[in-house]
């Protein structure tokens, strides 16, 4: 005879051996079941469970699990095949997504995020440029404007023309030669 026993959820494990007690013989628990037979080791990703009082081999894929959709970690408490929009495969992190049955690096979704960012920047620092231009143009424009001021305000529109043109850049947006601010910025 074999003794397994079986958790919360069915799952057996065995088979075990307990011990005998004088006068009683073995004393099998409430969580454990006699087989005449000895289970065969479950297959890959299969648990032997108990469903309805009978063992039976079941596909057990419980543990981590990820979406495919965007890697999203959960875990997976159901016996089963998984949905077909969940995989067992760990995410590997940022910018991969599943193709044909395994996670892939989307350089062309590295690539739009790196540009999105470097383009954030660089209207970041344009705001910054255009609030350090507004005096020296208006001294200007009122035919105010120092000799520093003058120089000031072409070094503060050309810094804006190189930043609005980065862009333009072979290595954009993964190598990018930002442009020097002003030292009139100081």
């Amino acid at each position: 005879m074999f003794i397994y026993l079986f958790d919360d959820n069915g799952v057996l494990s065995g088979p075990v051996e307990l011990p005998v007690t004088p006068g009683m013989g073995i004393q099998i628990p409430s969580n454990g079941i006699q087989l005449s037979f000895e289970l065969p080791a479950a297959q890959d990703h299969h648990s032997w469970v108990m469903v309805n009082g009978v063992p039976r081999e079941m596909v057990d894929w419980r543990g981590s699990v990820y979406r495919k959709d965007n890697g999203a970690l959960l875990e997976w408490t159901e016996f089963g095949e998984l949905p077909d929009t969940y995989t067992a495969e760990p995410w590997p992190g940022s910018y991969h997504v599943w193709r044909e049955s395994m996670w892939v690096f989307d350089e062309a979704l590295q690539r739009a995020d790196l540009k999105r960012e470097a383009l954030a920047k660089r209207d970041k620092l344009l705001r910054e440029a255009v609030q350090r231009i507004a005096p020296f143009q208006y001294a200007e424009d009122i035919g105010d404007a120092s000799d520093q001021e003058q120089l000031a305000l072409m070094e503060w529109k050309l810094y804006s023309v190189e930043l609005n043109r980065i862009q333009h850049q072979v290595g954009f947006p993964t190598d990018i030669n930002w442009p020097v601010m002003p030292e009139s910025a100081a």
